[in-house]
C-alpha cells in the first residue's frame, strides 16, 4: 500500500515541487530544439542530431555522476541542485545560440546535466527521508514527474501558437528549472528545522541476575531457617480443664420417681 503519510512531510513536499517544475521543463529541449535550430538556419540532418548528442552525454552522465555519488564525502543533494543550475542556463541560451557549435555546446550541458538529475533521485530520497520510506517516496515522486510531464511539452506548444516563436518557451522552460533548483536547494534546510521524534522498537530482554545479591539472599533465607529451627515455640495455656472424677466413686444416686397411675 501506498503510505500517503509522506504527503504531510516538508521535506518530500519540497522535492515533490522540485520535481514537478523540473519535469515540466524537461522535455521542452527534446521536443522543441530541432524546430529551433532550423528556424536559426541549421540544416536539418545537423539539427536532428542535437538530439543525439542529448542521448550520448546522458548516456556516460550517467555511468560517471553514478560513479561519484558512490563516494562516502560527496553531497548527492548538491550535485544534484548544481545539475539543475546547469539546465536551468543550458535551456535558457538556446534562443541566443547563433551557430550550430553554439547549439552542440548547449545540448552536451544539458544532455550530461539532466543525466545527473535523473540518476540520483533516489540516493537523494535515502539520504533525506531514509532506506524505509524509499519505496513509498519513490513511487509518489514518480507520479509526481509523470503529471508534470504530461504537461509542460503542450504548454510550451500552446505559448509557441500564442508567440509563433521559440525564445519564449524555451525560457519558461528555463523559470520551471529555476523554480525547481530553488525548492530543491530549500530542502536541507527544511530538514534541519523539521525535528521529527524516532520511536525506538521495543525489545524484549531478559534483566541481567546479579549473582552476588542472589547469594546473599539465599544466605539470608538460611540463616531464618536455622533460627526458627532452634527456637521451641512455648505453648501458652489459656484456660484448664477441671480434673477428672476417681473412678471409684459411685456416681451419685439418682431419684427415681414412679408416677403411680389411678386405674
Amino acid at each position: 500500500m501506498m503510505d500517503v503519510s509522506l504527503l504531510k512531510d516538508p521535506v518530500f513536499m519540497l522535492i515533490g515541487v522540485s520535481n514537478i517544475f523540473g519535469m515540466a521543463g524537461l522535455y521542452v529541449p527534446f521536443v522543441y530544439l530541432v524546430d529551433a535550430a532550423k528556424v536559426a538556419g541549421i540544416e536539418d540532418g545537423q539539427a536532428s542530431f542535437l538530439l543525439s548528442v542529448i542521448g550520448i552525454t546522458n548516456t556516460f552522465g550517467r555511468v560517471i555522476f553514478g560513479y561519484i555519488a558512490d563516494f562516502p564525502s560527496v553531497n548527492s543533494l548538491l550535485l544534484n541542485n548544481l545539475c539543475l543550475v546547469v539546465c536551468t542556463l543550458s535551456v535558457g541560451a538556446i534562443p541566443v545560440c547563433l551557430s550550430y557549435f553554439h547549439y552542440v555546446i548547449v545540448a552536451v550541458f544539458f544532455g550530461t546535466a539532466v543525466s545527473g538529475y535523473i540518476s540520483l533521485t533516489s540516493i537523494i530520497l535515502v539520504d533525506l527521508l531514509g532506506l524505509d520510506k524509499l519505496t513509498n517516496a519513490f513511487g509518489l515522486l514518480i507520479l509526481f514527474r509523470g503529471a508534470a510531464a504530461i504537461v509542460g511539452s503542450p504548454l510550451a506548444g500552446a505559448v509557441y501558437d500564442a508567440t509563433n516563436s521559440y525564445s519564449i518557451p524555451f525560457f519558461m522552460a528555463a523559470a520551471f528549472f529555476l523554480v525547481s533548483t530553488v525548492t530543491s536547494f530549500m530542502a536541507p534546510y527544511m530538514k534541519q528545522c523539521t525535528t521529527t521524534e524516532e520511536v525506538l522498537p521495543v525489545v524484549d530482554a531478559l534483566t541481567p541476575i546479579d549473582e552476588d545479591e542472589e547469594l546473599e539472599a539465599e544466605e539470608e533465607e538460611d540463616d531464618m531457617e536455622e533460627d526458627n529451627a532452634m527456637t521451641v515455640p512455648i505453648p501458652e495455656i489459656v484456660e484448664t480443664m477441671p480434673s477428672p472424677l476417681n473412678p471409684e466413686m459411685k456416681s451419685p444416686p439418682k431419684e427415681i420417681k414412679q408416677i403411680e397411675s389411678v386405674l
